[in-house]
């Protein structure tokens, strides 16, 4: 009996160690443009034998249970998808295609479990966007894949992405073999190093990896390489030595030749076991396919950081229009992969801080920078940077930021830096960033809503909202919202306005707007946020505050206009006909004079929404925007670029008598401006009595 016992239990034992036959082999977890429709993962049959998959399920990261009769043949794929239709249409793999399950995978990371019909786990994988899983797996264009599905490792390092589109469109192998496949586990490239990490002209670099595998490492290279000048020099390989450890782990290292002042180097490890198995590291297919590092030294000592773009490939130019769309039909979408670097040197600082495989586009008046994915610059995914028009604009601008977020509203990161590109100087410039998934978090915001930028050239409504989120998903959200309000007044209209808006956002928003008279704020120039999957509520972000603090088009050389009235923007406001006093502008009429807007006319004209409105003005005159309050700031930018001119007038004109004049008329402004509210106020609140 005891024999039989033991026999039972080898037996039970060496089923419980059988492979499973069926593993997890591809997940597109975050594809494009906020796709979520198009994900899915996929299957692999390992075994020589079909395997029935009747009443098998997720158990974890989504929900779906195979139904009765499915099977899947020895080597063949099945792709269980969240929307089966616009899989077909995308990837027209309809022979392999099942769904449709429910949940989401996240963008983030998530454990995902198969499990057979006894709910016993098949096979799991926990992925993730950060670490050394790939980045071009999340919301690039990859998918993440099973490098070799007959091994059981499966954690990051027998997983890679799929092959990198040329642009971000969704990519992925689903019902074939994948990219990334080998017939043997790759090694593993661990803790890698440069050494020093910021070499100066003459000193040598050490690199040294961790490299193991199980059958024994081959060889291992290092490929190095220079950027620069619009191009990238041919790959150096360099035989890397093992220092300690033995066959199968060890550490590699190889010296590096000293590289001259400036230079941006690349590096990537080839490494190749016993097997013939190799691996990149970083790989060729990601977004960062190598790791980077600059020859030089911070010498800055200004006030302000300086900043260097070294590009080495052709320069992207942003496409625009004012009467038709920035991306007209057929063309294709952005490009994957950037070539430059962004070089960043703190003041009073030795780092030189490198963000290689940037896009750096060029825009009028200056260029705007897309950070590689898990790359991003102090938690921003693209910044601008710029220095166009009047030099006066890139002061105005992020003085109207520092008064919108004193009063609570989300705004835009700023600050000025000293800028060179491929070793040309442009003087200073203004650094900012605009509101998308990055500024969405960094706020506290919840991701995936909609996310609409106002055009004032567009057509209507939805020609005037440029969406910017989820781009494929129409307007109807917008269109809704409008319509609610156009057809409501009074007490039911301010019922729609509590529940479809942050109302403390617009208020404050508008609010502000009166302070630095933002008269391009309530018809143009803001950018939307629906809030889908948190709030549910609508928010407004300024956006583009250059015609403020007294500026518009025919404007006083002093800026010393302060009369905007609190009636503007407004549904109701009159329109001015002073225009011996004002000017007229290109498009007729008195120069900063528009309509309402689609949403600050009925919000400012509803009753309560207006009471609020005028009591946050009064507020923001009595502890924001006032001379204790407001004029440091105005001092301390004064301080910090007044050094700058001399340089400055090299390259875009501007004397100092200029600035001086500029920062002198933001001071009167906070004086003058501030009067004229405080009077206004006073006397339309006798019109909304406290409740």
């Amino acid at each position: 009996m005891l024999r039989l016992l033991c026999l039972a239990l080898v037996f039970w034992l060496g089923v419980a160690a059988a492979p499973a036959p069926v593993v997890l082999n591809e997940i597109m977890y975050h594809p494009p443009d906020g796709r979520d429709d198009l994900q899915y993962i996929e299957l692999f049959n390992r075994s020589g034998a079909e395997a029935d998959l009747s009443g098998w399920s997720f158990t974890k990261g989504i929900k779906f249970t195979f139904p009765a009769q499915t099977k899947l043949k020895a080597g063949g794929f099945m792709v269980v998808c969240r929307d089966r239709a616009k899989f077909v249409k995308q990837y027209g793999q309809g022979g392999v295609a099942i769904g449709n399950f429910t949940g989401k995978l996240g963008h983030s990371g998530e454990k995902i479990e198969l499990s057979d019909a006894k709910q016993a786990v098949v096979d799991s994988v926990k992925y993730g966007d950060g670490g050394e899983w790939p980045k071009s797996a999340d919301g690039v264009c990859a998918s993440l894949e099973r490098i070799c599905p007959t091994d059981d490792e499966n954690g990051v390092w027998n997983w890679s992405c799929s092959k990198l589109q040329q642009f971000q469109v969704p990519g992925g192998t689903p019902g074939r073999v994948n990219d990334a496949f080998q017939t043997n586990l790759p090694p593993h490239v661990a803790n890698f190093k440069i050494t020093p990490a910021q070499p100066t002209p003459g000193e040598k670099v050490v690199v040294t990896a961790v490299i193991s595998d199980r059958t024994g490492i081959k060889g291992a290279v290092l490929q190095h390489w220079t950027a620069g000048q619009g191009r990238e020099k041919p790959a150096q390989a360099l035989a890397m030595k093992r220092v300690s450890g033995d066959a199968k782990k060890g550490t590699y290292e190889v010296e590096i030749e000293p590289q001259p002042n400036w230079t941006l180097s690349r590096v990537r490890v080839e490494a190749t076991s016993e097997s013939g198995a190799k691996r990149l590291q970083p790989s060729v297919e990601d977004q960062v396919p190598a790791y980077s590092f600059f020859t030089g030294s911070n010498t800055n000592s200004a006030a302000i950081a300086f900043n260097y773009i070294i590009y080495s490939g052709r320069r992207e130019k942003v496409s625009f229009s004012y009467y038709g769309r920035q991306r007209p039909e057929g063309e294709p979408a952005d490009p994957t992969r950037g070539t430059a670097a962004f070089i960043y040197a703190p003041t009073n600082s030795h780092d030189l801080v490198v963000y290689d495989y940037v896009r750096h586009l060029q825009r009028k008046g200056g260029y705007k920078v897309h950070f590689a994915k898990g790359h991003d610059f102090k938690g921003m995914s693209v910044v601008n940077i710029i220095a166009e028009g009047s030099p006066r604009w890139i002061l105005s601008e992020p003085l109207s930021y520092e008064l919108y977020k004193m009063a609570g509203v989300p705004a835009e990161t700023t600050e000025h830096v000293r800028s060179w590109v491929n070793g040309t100087f442009l003087g200073y410039q203004l650094l900012m960033d605009q509101p998308n998934q990055s500024f969405l978090k960094r706020h506290g915001r919840e991701s995936g809503g909609n996310m609409y930028k106002l055009q004032w050239f567009g057509d209507g409504l939805v020609g005037q909202h440029k969406k910017t989120m989820n781009k494929l998903d129409g307007h109807a959200d917008l269109v809704s919202v409008v319509r609610a309000l156009s057809k409501t007044k009074g007490e039911e209209q301010w019922k729609v306005i509590e529940k479809e808006f942050n109302v403390t956002n617009f208020v404050n928003y508008y609010a502000v707007n009166a302070c630095i008279q933002n008269w391009d704020g309530y018809f143009n120039n803001y950018f939307l946020y629906h809030d889908l999957n948190g709030t549910g509520k609508w928010e407004i972000y300024p956006w583009d505050e250059d015609k403020t603090w007294g500026d518009y088009d025919g404007a006083s050389a002093k800026y010393d206009w302060y009369e905007m009235p609190l009636t503007y923007g407004m549904t109701g406001d009159p329109v001015v006909r002073d225009f011996a006093r004002f000017g007229q502008g290109p498009f007729g009429g008195v120069s900063w004079w528009r309509a309402p807007g689609w949403f600050s006319g009925p919000l400012l004209a509803n009753p309560e929404f207006r009471r609020r409105f005028l009591l946050r003005v009064k507020q923001l005159c009595e502890t924001g925007f006032t001379e204790e309050k407001f004029v440091p700031i105005i001092n301390a930018m004064e301080a910090r670029l007044e050094p700058e001119i001399a340089n400055a007038s090299r390259t875009r004109g501007g004397s100092v008598a200029d600035f001086k004049r500029d920062i002198e008329s933001f001071r009167k402004q906070v004086v003058n401006r501030r009067k004229f509210l405080l009077a206004a106020v006073e006397k339309e609140l006798k019109n909304y009595p406290a409740k």
